[in-house]
């Protein structure tokens, strides 16, 4: 079901911008987004995350500047449901990498871990703030294609450090 709606929306995006368009990009520009991937949380207390897929809206802000925030269902490890936000930069033209930074919480289903320093289950989401990367980005008139993004964050568990890794295989985006 991803896989076709991801081929929708490119497929509607797709069509070219109209001949009196301005080469200036608008002071806002929303996007839908659909993306696919997995989002996993590790440290010595937990386990947390899998693979899966989810939706959400971008502003592109004069072309350059992005603020975006998703939702993701997550399989693998039990049934989880990853948010994120973040804020960023990409390149202005048809290649457009970025780089952002985002915060991320996972809740659900996952893989608690007892030891002296966690001798029982916290009731908190997985927390962790990182960095991700898109060097595979491209601007496609009202579409937004990502062919692969790599992320990396920490959170706490305090006590400890947990790591927060992001694979997204494809993002596909439609301007609103």
């Amino acid at each position: 079901m991803m896989t076709s709606t991801l081929l929708v929306l490119s497929t509607l995006a797709t069509a070219p911008a109209p001949a009196g368009e301005a080469a200036v990009p608008p002071r806002h520009q929303l996007s839908l987004y659909a993306r696919s991937g997995a989002t996993v949380y590790l440290s010595q207390a937990r386990t947390h995350g899998g693979v899966g897929g989810g939706f959400g809206l971008r502003d592109t802000v004069d072309g350059r500047w992005l603020l975006q925030a998703d939702a993701s269902g997550l399989t693998g490890l039990g049934t989880a449901f990853a948010v994120r936000v973040g804020a960023g930069v990409q390149r202005q033209g048809r290649w457009a990498p970025a780089a952002l930074v985002s915060l991320t919480g996972l809740v659900g289903d996952r893989l608690d871990f007892f030891t002296p320093e966690h001798p029982s289950r916290s009731a908190a989401p997985s927390l962790g703030l990182g960095v991700t990367l898109a060097p595979s980005r491209f601007n496609l008139g009202q579409a937004q294609v990502s062919l692969f993004e790599l992320g990396v964050g920490v959170g706490t568990d305090r006590p400890g450090l947990g790591l927060l890794y992001g694979l997204t295989l494809l993002e596909v985006g439609v301007a609103l």
